[in-house]
Parts: structure tokens; sequence; C-alpha cells
């Protein structure tokens, strides 16, 4: 018995790769990867002698003929054989630290997919791979938006993409995925289990309606706060969405409730007797909890108080999803509960809507043109992240740095300093004058990773000083002893986040407080698919310099206070007060 069970695994173990039946889905799925490895890595395409899509379009076709594993071998072979010889130049490997943890070629050299004349071939465009610093799917200079050379092949909106280009689209994310996106092993779900899910239906989609709610799917899965804009580039969002009604008052989700924070229109709360700080448990006889994780598949970000921030912007709509106006809400009030009918506004309805965009206009304060620096109540400087340019815009450009100088020797004579960061910077330049006024060199304050050119899908440390602080700007060597604290929450996004971390570098003795950032620090990337869709994510990796990530957990927070119910009701600005108090402590 032992000699004939020695026989049989030896029989399984050398058995032909063509005795295997291979599914469309799992030959498409690695074509898909043998194509995006030699777009990245094989010279002749690297450099861009060949067209990698030109390559893509006129092959794919010819896997729905495949059916074991036997023929998906002689296609890779011939499709192999169609490439230009590579000239034998062994890579030299890189120097530097490297950010290496996504990179994987089990996907060929393991299991029995691909047979051994192929697993050799495809070592040996690896092992000799391009290598030059113009390379022609990656940007030229690090912090370039842009992916090049990735046309957007229009089609009409009105029409389903043809099926080639839908299978383009799935193969280009898979790319990005696995050589461009720095944070694929932060991904809660394995992408590749993702697409061989959701493969079948994209090929099958009948209309781009279809096709845009597999691309939603498939683009929220980067759990990337810079991929969440993606869903404007959705031609059908309201279809998918039914997002088109807007509700009567303003709102702030939970992950349990929705609480009516304004009224908007009180005629039409009146009539349905909804007050401030009512909480709306379901929606349509659905959970809020059950309709946040719903719509929470189709959306990007990096954590959980982010979702929670986007699908409580009014103007997003994104929360409230019917085809009638009537919303059956059920709502409690001091322990009680009740189901009330509420009238929503379709987004047609001119008169209606022309009365919720005044109202919410005349939410908006006017943008802030003088140059005066806000001192509050207790000798206090307070800066606003998203309001520093006008302290310059009609100043002379060579008076800008002295005109900063001024400002904050004032700022410095104060007891603290407010920084509130809850939004994107206007001013590249203004945090630099901080470091200029208070910092010291070399102000090392974080870890930057860019695109590693010598080996794509791996990411390497820059560490030069003009990566950090701007290189005409030194360190004038004052200091500030007062109180400084740093106001965060998930509209701390991107550069606002790296500027957190820079001021928390300057100023040691600073406290930070509020809700988690966005998690989305880094250069971000735009990556155009066929239909003209924007696909954006972070492509370059941030790590504070004790080797915390700061992609999807944020910047370092000292006091965390979440956004509730009572704090959001009971105080204008919660965390501002807050920032007064730690100050005046």
């Amino acid at each position: 018995m032992k000699y004939l069970a020695a026989l049989l695994l030896l029989i399984t173990a050398s058995s032909p790769v063509t005795a295997q039946n291979i599914s469309q889905v799992e030959s498409k799925l690695h074509f898909f990867k043998v194509w995006n490895y030699v777009k990245y890595y094989h010279p002749a395409i690297a450099s861009g002698m060949i067209n990698a899509d030109t390559l893509f379009l006129q092959n794919i076709s010819t896997l729905d003929n495949i059916k074991t594993t036997g023929d998906f071998n002689a296609f890779v072979g011939s499709f192999l054989d169609k490439l230009p010889t590579i000239e034998v130049v062994k890579a030299s490997k890189t120097t530097g630290k490297l950010l290496a943890i996504n990179k994987d070629r089990k996907w060929f050299s393991s299991g029995r997919l691909f047979n051994g004349d192929n697993k050799k071939r495809l070592t040996a465009i690896f092992e000799n791979r391009y290598t030059d610093s113009i390379h022609h799917y990656i940007p030229n200079i690090r912090y370039s938006a842009e992916i090049p050379n990735e046309p957007e092949y229009s089609f009409p909106a009105t029409e389903n993409i043809p099926y080639k280009f839908r299978m383009l689209t799935l193969a280009k994310i898979q790319g990005a995925v696995d050589y461009l996106f720095p944070h694929k092993y932060l991904m809660d779900k394995n992408f590749d289990s993702l697409l061989r899910k959701k493969l079948p239906i994209d090929a099958a989609s009948k209309t781009r309606q279809e096709h845009e709610t597999v691309l939603l799917e498939l683009v929220a899965a980067f759990d990337d706060s810079h991929a969440f804009k993606f869903i404007k580039q959705v031609k059908f969002r309201d279809k998918i969405f039914k997002n088109s009604f807007f509700p009567p008052f303003k709102y702030a989700v939970f992950d349990d409730r929705i609480i009516v924070t304004e009224i908007i229109l009180p005629d039409y709360c009146a009539k349905a007797d909804l007050k401030v700080g009512d909480a709306i448990v379901k929606v349509n006889d659905e959970t809020v909890a059950a309709l946040v994780n719903r719509t929470a598949k189709w959306l990007s970000v990096s954590n959980r108080p982010t979702l929670r921030f986007h699908l409580s912007d009014y103007l997003k709509n994104l929360i409230w999803h019917s085809e009638s106006k009537d919303f059956g809400l059920a709502v409690r009030r001091n322990g009680s509960g009740n189901l009330k009918i509420v009238d929503f506004i379709h987004n047609r309805d001119s008169d209606n809507v022309k009365r919720l965009t005044d109202y919410i206009n005349n939410a908006i304060p006017d943008r802030r043109t003088d140059r005066n620096l806000d001192i509050l109540p207790g000798d206090i400087a307070y800066f606003k992240i998203g309001e520093t340019f006008r302290f310059i815009e009609t100043v002379p450009d060579d008076k800008a740095l002295s005109t900063m100088d001024s400002i904050l020797a004032v700022a410095a004579r104060q007891k603290g300093i407010i920084l509130d960061m809850r939004n994107y910077p206007d001013w590249g330049g203004f945090v630099f004058t901080f470091f200029k006024n208070f910092g010291s060199y070399p102000n090392r304050f974080a870890d930057y990773f860019e695109i590693n050119k010598k080996e794509v899908g791996t990411f390497i440390l820059n560490d030069k000083y003009e990566t950090y602080n701007h290189p005409d700007i030194k360190a004038d060597g004052g200091s500030y002893k007062g109180k400084m604290v740093i106001i965060v929450s998930p509209e701390t996004l991107s550069m606002s986040e790296w500027n957190v971390m820079n001021l928390q570098s300057v100023f040691p003795q600073s406290i930070t407080i509020g809700e988690q950032s966005a998690g989305a620090d880094g250069d971000e990337k735009m990556f155009m698919l066929p239909g003209g869709y924007k696909m954006n994510f972070t492509g370059n990796a941030i790590f504070y310099t004790n080797g915390t990530n700061a992609q999807r957990k944020g910047v370092h927070i000292d006091k965390y206070i979440p956004l509730t119910p009572e704090n959001l009701l009971n105080t204008k600005d919660y965390l501002l007060d807050e920032a007064i108090k730690l100050i005046k402590k």
C-alpha cells in the first residue's frame, strides 16, 4: 500500500499541466497579471516601444476559447513570443530602504497553472527588467499626479463600453493595485479575490450602469480617501445610489442613527413633526446601520470617521436612497419612537431646490480677504489652514516671507497658538513659514517612499532635505515656548495631514486633538481609465519616522475626541472649545 501511495503521488506530481481545466475567469485574471507584468517590466513595453494597450486588445478575445491550462500556457507562450527578445542584462539590486511588502510573483512561480517554460520566461523578464529612470507608464517627477500614457478612450455616456475595453479597464485597475498603489497590503479585501467575483459580472454587463456599479466596488476596495472622488466620475450615479431626493433638513450620519442638526424647510419639517436633535434609526424600513454598510461598498475611504463625514455631506446626498419622495423615517425622540412620513425634494423641483440652495449658500461664510491675525480671548493666536493665503495675497512675492515673519512675531507673543487643520491648505507655503520662524534643521518629520523605478511595485525611501522642507526656506533659529494645539478631523486630508506631521515635529510640545484624519497622506495619483474615468489614489507612502503608518490610520492624535450627537448639538465648535480650554488650563 505504501508503494501504491508513493506511485500515485509520483503520477500526480508529474501529470502534465494540460490535464487541468481552467475557467474563463481564471484565464482572464492570469492574463491580466501577465499583461501588467510585462507592461511594467519588459523593456520594450516599459520604454514605450510597444503600446501595452494595443497588445492587450489584440489578445483578450482569444481567451474566450481557452478551456484547459494547456491551452492557456500555449496562449501565454505565443503572447511572449510576440515580444522582442530581451537583452540579458541582470538588473542590479536597489540600494536604499524599501517598502517591498506588496511584491509578489507567486501568482506564476507557485502552483500548477503556469508550466515550467513560461515560469522561466516570466522570471527572466523580471531578472532583466527595465530599470531606466524614464518609464513610459510612471510619472517622471515623483509628485506628479497624472499617470502618463493612459488614454481615456471616450465613448458616448449613453452607450455601454465595448467588451474589450471593459476588460482593459479591469486589467488596468488590477495593475494599479499591484504596481502603483503602495498600500495594497492595507486593503481590507484581497483584490484578486474581489476581481474574481466581479469580472464575470462586468463581462456580462449589458449597460453602462452595470459596468459603473462594478467599477465603484473595485475602486472602493482601495480603502483610500483619495479614491473617494471616483463617485464624481460615474455617469449613472443617480440611478445607482437612487439619490435624486434631498431632505428638508441637515443631518449628521453615525453608525446606527442619523441626527437632524438643522431645519432647512420649516414647513416640510413641521408637517412631519421633525425637530433638531431627532434620531433617525430606520429609513424606509432599513436600519441606518445596514444602510451605511450597504452604501459603503461604493465609496473608497481610509477609515470609518471619514466615511461618516462624507455621508453627512448634504450636497453629496449619498445616504438617502429612494425612487419616491415619500420617506418613511423611524424617529426616536426623548426615549420614544415614531414612524414619520417625510416629503423630500426632487432635484428637479426648481422652486424648492432654490430654497435649499439659498439656505446652504447663506450658511457658507464669505471668503476672507483681510490680512488680520485672529486673536481669541485669552491671548490665543488662531490660524485656519484653509484661510492662510489671504495673509500674502496682495503682497509682492519678495515681501511674502517678511510679511509672514511679522504675523508670526505677533503670534509668538501670545499665550497659545491654535492651528486648525480641518480643511485643505489654500497656500502650500504656509507651514514652511512656521518652520522658518520656529523650527530647527533638519526637521525630518516623516519617511516618504516613492515608486522605485528599478523595481516597479516596490517603493524607495526618499531622504533628500527638499522632500520634507522648502529648499529656499531655512530655519532662523527661533522658538516658541507657549502652548500649541493642533485640531484635526476627517477634513484633514493629504497635504493637510503632511502639514500636521511637519508641525508636530516643529512644535514637540504641541497637543493634537480631534477625530481620526482622512488617512490619505502622500501624493495623489490620477489614472485614466477607458470611458474617460479618472481614478485617483495615494501614489506615495508616508510614515512617521518611528515606522507608524499614516495611511488609513491618519495623523497621530494626543487627545482623541470623536464626534458624538451630544457635542454636535450642544456646542457650535466642540473641538475649538476644547483647544481653547487646553491653552487656558
